[in-house]
């Protein structure tokens, strides 16, 4: 597995959020938890 890093603007509000939706404890790990579960949704969605 390859590894990218990436980085992103957005704002404080959203990044809040994001982590109290995801349960995460750091911005990091929101993030990653988010965009698996988009990909595992996109996924499911292209399988239905």
């Amino acid at each position: 597995m390859r590894f990218v890093h990436v980085q992103s603007v957005l704002p404080q509000e959203d990044v809040i959020a994001l982590k109290q939706k995801s349960g995460e404890p750091s911005v990091k790990e929101a993030i990653s938890t988010a965009v698996y579960h988009y990909l595992k949704c996109q996924a499911e969605i292209k399988e239905g």
